[in-house]
């Protein structure tokens, strides 16, 4: 008996979990579910808007594309497999009409107060529908969690905070609801370390219940236990770049802060559990993993299934975008820029009149350190090529091939 699980937490970037490097916050159920799954060290969110992400994703088109009703879900819905959106996010109930899903369940609104333990927040609640669906008789179906996450309320005990603080820091803040802030100049450290304190005490929240849903699927049969992905439509940007949080509708800088999400994909039984793989992954190669999980066929141009293939060989670039701004990664390169408008056809822009950053990678993790001056030739092709995969993306056409120079290193 088939069954999955995607469980989706909003404002969850790759920078807070112990299996991405993280040494300051102890994410031990995390580390656990690292144990028994594939890591994908390098995924990267083609939008962190899940409203304008999930009806391309669902139908396994890219974001900067057009939108078509008649790729992976349908081949779920002719197999008689549905697919269930849960979630917290009431913005999300659009989906019913602009998606094939199956159904779509929004969860009630709740008051955004601290909680007096971690088993009355928001995130808890979340997860104990999670827990009863596992306890449920097997059958063929995909749950699509989708959690607000570190978007929705900061309702942690406080002292989690607190336990997160040094003696001699500030008292971390006492704020329920996520903040947003943008800047010109650095923020106060002290400042900033009150709101990461914050933000982690949401996350050792997440742990724990993540702890919970692992412990309760090793209890059910090999045959009975359901693949598991656990991913982010996008991080939370934590006062790097100018920028501390997101809110709906309002601008995000697409840094890697934003869009390097965590990817774990646990199977049944733990099969070829403690693997990491390198290379690029993207949320839209989440759905056919799972379509093809189930014996179905995904067509070349819908995404790769990630147990299946080498993604150091078969993937060359992601490019996201959210607005006007984009972001073209290969594996060793990360290039920002903004389109000037909306109008001007792609291929008639002045690319003299449009800045660039250019960032090395895997080596500047965090992206500080723009090199667009210093390598001036991989800036132009970068973005000429950037250019044109989106033209490719928006006609629906062959993909242009990548020049040799943005697919060696520096």
């Amino acid at each position: 008996m088939r069954r999955a699980l995607v469980l989706v937490v909003d404002g969850w970037g790759a920078g807070f979990l112990g299996c991405y490097g993280n040494s300051w916050l102890d994410t031990p159920a995390l580390d656990q579910w690292a144990c028994q799954s594939v890591l994908f060290e390098q995924c990267i969110s083609e939008c962190p808007d899940p409203l304008v992400l999930y009806p391309h994703l669902f139908g396994g088109t890219h974001p900067l594309g057009s939108q078509d009703e008649s790729g992976l879900m349908t081949a779920l819905a002719e197999a008689d497999v549905p697919v269930h959106l849960l979630t917290d996010d009431p913005r999300l109930a659009v989906l019913r009409d602009t998606t094939r899903l199956a159904s779509v369940e929004t969860f009630p609104e709740v008051a955004e107060v601290a909680a007096g333990s971690a088993e009355e927040t928001t995130l808890a609640r979340f997860a104990s529908v999670l827990l009863d669906w596992l306890e449920e008789p097997a059958r063929e179906e995909v749950i699509w969690a989708h959690m607000q996450g570190m978007l929705g309320p900061w309702d942690a005990p406080y002292n989690y905070r607190q336990y997160l603080a040094d003696e001699e820091d500030p008292a971390p803040p006492e704020i329920v609801q996520p903040p947003f802030e943008r800047e010109n100049r650095e923020f106060d450290s002290d400042h900033v370390l009150g709101i990461t304190q914050a933000y982690a005490g949401q996350v050792t929240v997440l742990d724990m219940l993540l702890g919970e849903i692992l412990a309760t699927i090793e209890e059910l049969p090999a045959d009975q236990q359901p693949l598991v992905v656990l991913t982010s439509t996008g991080g939370y940007p934590l006062g790097l770049h100018g920028q501390i949080g997101r809110v709906e509708d309002g601008p995000v800088r697409l840094y890697s802060d934003t869009l390097h999400v965590p990817l774990l994909v646990r199977r049944p039984d733990a099969a070829e559990g403690l693997t990491r793989c390198q290379g690029i992954a993207r949320l839209g190669d989440v759905l056919p993993t799972i379509v093809e999980s189930f014996g179905l066929e995904v067509a070349p141009q819908d995404g790769l299934n990630l147990l299946q293939v080498r993604l150091n060989d078969s993937r060359e670039f992601v490019l996201s975008g959210l607005g006007d701004q984009r972001c073209f990664r290969t594996n060793h390169w990360s290039l920002r820029y903004h389109l000037p408008d909306d109008v001007t056809p792609l291929d008639q822009l002045d690319l003299d009149q449009m800045a660039t950053e250019l960032f090395v990678k895997p080596d500047d993790r965090w992206e500080v350190s723009n090199i667009a001056d210093r390598c001036k030739n991989i800036a132009e092709t970068g973005l000429r090529t950037a250019l044109a995969i989106e033209q490719a993306y928006r006609e629906g056409k062959l993909m242009p091939e990548i020049p040799e120079e943005l697919l060696t290193e520096v």
